[in-house]
């Protein structure tokens, strides 16, 4: 289960790249419940793979029609375990699924905070409290994601793994992508990767790119990425005066050759769990600099930095100071042990084994 499955999402990523190691064993079935339906490249390819995937009815349009959809769904089909990837959309889907004997029902957290605001935050609560009384198993992405919706101790953590091979720096697609776009060798790349929401902090980023212009720095930004606050960030873009330094790509099947392209990555979200684009970035031997905010587990590498969230001045500096450094030098400090998807993937599918088998022993 699933908000949504748009390819600026780090929670698609991580079920993406998991689903495409699982699907290869015939024993394994997987379908998809998209809360949120905005379209995706991903549909195609999971048809492909044999998957079904159910589109919920809207909670705030046609919230009658809820239960009944679940209801079919749920009876239709015999289902050996849930995966629930939202927060504030599963109590009624977990609920059902409990009612229809689906005897392993996992929630799982993706994030430090459940909303961008005071009544968001408390509302999200009760969904999120009625949802754990539902599930039987926790799962999340990093200690602190986990720590903030269970407690300590109360959760299976699962790492957000990628395809390492695929991002790997390779110089030969670096200077293909400048090419093609006709970024000359003394401009450097600044980029993010993110929807553009009040969580990864979209203004803030674009007054980090003033600050920059300001300073004898000759760069440009790529931002990847989409979402409800596109149209004002680019709004506030003209107002800052950065847009001749902005390019906005939106969304992006390739964003591994666009890694290798850049020169920085900068994440400073509000909150995070554990983001993937960072992984991605560190392994694409990008020098990454994130918010305070984000957990120091996606530190995988020496030529990672954590900044505060009150000076875009010092997000520019520190921009300037890290873009000379050598992709080579930067990916040989990484380490990808803990973040391989065929070796993650394995786990998870013995997880859910082990689950499936502990959940039939009363039977």
């Amino acid at each position: 289960m699933v908000k949504g499955m748009s390819l600026s999402n780090g929670v698609s990523s991580f079920i993406m790249n998991h689903v495409r190691q699982m699907v290869t064993d015939p024993d394994f079935q997987c379908d998809f419940l998209v809360v949120t339906d905005i379209g995706s490249p991903y549909y195609d390819e999971l048809k492909s793979y044999g998957c079904a995937i159910y589109f919920m009815p809207s909670y705030t349009r046609h919230p009658l029609q809820v239960v009944p959809f679940l209801r079919k769904v749920f009876s239709n089909q015999h289902y050996d375990l849930v995966h629930c990837n939202v927060m504030n959309s599963a109590s009624p889907i977990l609920m059902m699924a409990k009612r229809y004997g689906i005897k392993v029902r996992i929630f799982h957290s993706h994030a430090t905070q459940n909303g961008d605001t005071k009544w968001k935050q408390a509302r999200n609560k009760l969904f999120a409290d009625l949802t754990i009384k539902y599930a039987t198993a926790n799962f999340a992405c990093s200690k602190l994601a986990g720590d903030y919706l269970f407690g300590k101790d109360n959760y299976y953590e699962i790492p957000n793994a990628i395809d390492t091979t695929k991002f790997k720096f390779d110089e030969n697609t670096r200077q293909k992508v400048r090419d093609k776009y006709h970024v000359p060798s003394n401009v450097k790349i600044i980029m993010t990767v993110g929807r553009f929401t009040t969580q990864k902090n979209p203004m803030y980023i674009v007054d980090i790119i003033a600050e920059l212009k300001k300073q004898d720095f000759n760069f440009v930004f790529w931002w990847f990425g989409d979402g409800e606050l596109e149209g004002d960030v680019k709004k506030y873009a003209e107002a800052k005066q950065v847009t001749d330094v902005i390019k906005f790509w939106g969304s992006r099947i390739d964003i591994n050759s666009m890694y290798m392209a850049a020169d920085v990555f900068i994440l400073p979200s509000l909150f995070e769990g554990l983001p993937v684009v960072g992984i991605e970035a560190q392994i694409s031997g990008l020098p990454t600099l994130l918010a305070d905010t984000v957990s120091n587990e996606t530190k995988i590498g020496k030529y990672t930095e954590f900044l505060p969230l009150d000076n875009p001045a010092c997000w520019a500096d520190e921009i300037k100071k890290v873009a000379k450094i050598d992709h080579n030098i930067v990916g040989a400090s990484v380490d990808t042990s803990t973040w391989n998807i065929v070796k993650a993937a394995q786990r998870l599918k013995k997880l859910y084994a082990e689950l499936i088998f502990e959940s039939h022993k009363d039977l």
